[in-house]
């Protein structure tokens, strides 16, 4: 069946080279600034370098045939990259939030806010471009859309960022200006809390694919619809129908239950279902490999062999 959109890696080269610009920008203004949060972006940006690098090795891997050791393709290296990435990221999230409950309980910090200010708005405007491309693409594969997710979060926490040092330059001229040491760690605390949360989803969602769980809701009522519709058509009244989903790829086994007023009673007539079907789920999911098994048998058997 159609093969999967080769761009991918092409798209993760860019989202490679901005993750090692903004690391390498992050960590130098964090030292020179003193800030945490600044500090914390520019380490966010050298997991995401990584993480981007790993992605770029995991899709071009993937498109290396090996039918010998993989018969059935890589595709379980996708969802296991994106694992061990989430699992680093969960890690950071973790250390980020341990370290500013202990700078806020020491009394906060004082930082550089004009070194600050302009760092989170050149991260703002080209962490928000980064995402904007790869939102273009998130459809082509998950490694994108795992990318886009970690720049989308990236941008919302520069957009904190920009808030905050703005927020020190208002204070510093009020009675509150002894809450300036303060904002730093809360905003770290902040983007701790936020941040959080992606790894988490992306490690329930990809353990799913790797224990070999049913696939979305999403992709099983497309599938379903595309079935009964063709089934309706060839007079077959019952099937049965499984589906799961393993990064790029997508496998469906589907056993037709037929009878004496089905349309299907030779093999000609079963290829001609078949190559109906494969059309079929073809156009609804241009960006993912499929497998397919199809039987048609008068009586339900169970595929499993004891």
């Amino acid at each position: 069946m159609k093969k999967a959109d080769h761009s991918v890696s092409r798209i993760l080269v860019i989202s490679t080279i901005g993750a090692l610009i903004f690391s390498v920008i992050g960590i130098f203004l964090g030292i020179v600034s003193n800030s945490d949060m600044v500090l914390l972006d520019g380490l966010y940006a050298v997991l995401s370098l990584l993480i981007s690098s790993l992605s770029l090795f995991t899709s071009i891997a993937i498109k290396k045939p090996n039918h010998e050791s993989f018969p059935f393709g890589k595709y379980v290296f996708q969802p296991l990259t994106i694992i061990f990435n989430s699992s680093i990221m969960l890690l950071l999230c973790i250390l980020s939030l341990v370290s500013s409950v202990y700078a806020i309980l020491q009394g906060g910090r004082d930082i550089n806010a004009n070194i600050g200010l302009f760092y989170g708005i050149f991260s703002f405007v080209g962490c928000g471009l980064v995402c904007l491309m790869l939102s273009r693409n998130r459809k082509r594969s998950d490694l994108i859309y795992a990318e886009m997710l970690q720049w989308l979060l990236d941008t919302v926490v520069s957009f904190g960022l920009v808030f905050g040092f703005v927020l020190m330059f208002v204070l510093k001229y009020t009675p509150l200006a002894w809450l300036i040491p303060y904002i730093d760690p809360g905003m770290v605390l902040l983007a701790g809390i936020i941040l959080i949360t992606m790894p988490i989803r992306l490690l329930y969602n990809n353990g799913k694919e790797l224990i070999s769980m049913s696939a979305s809701e999403e992709v099983q009522y497309e599938i379903f619809t595309i079935v009964k519709e063709l089934n309706l058509k060839y007079n077959i009244r019952e099937e049965d129908l499984r589906i799961s989903k393993m990064g790029q790829a997508i496998y469906i086994d589907l056993q037709n239950i037929v009878d004496s007023k089905s349309a299907i009673r030779t093999i000609e007539q079963a290829d001609v279902y078949r190559d109906e079907l494969i059309h079929n789920i073809n156009e609804a999911f241009t960006n993912y490999d499929k497998w397919l098994n199809i039987s048609f048998t008068e009586q339900y058997y169970l595929r499993q062999l004891n």
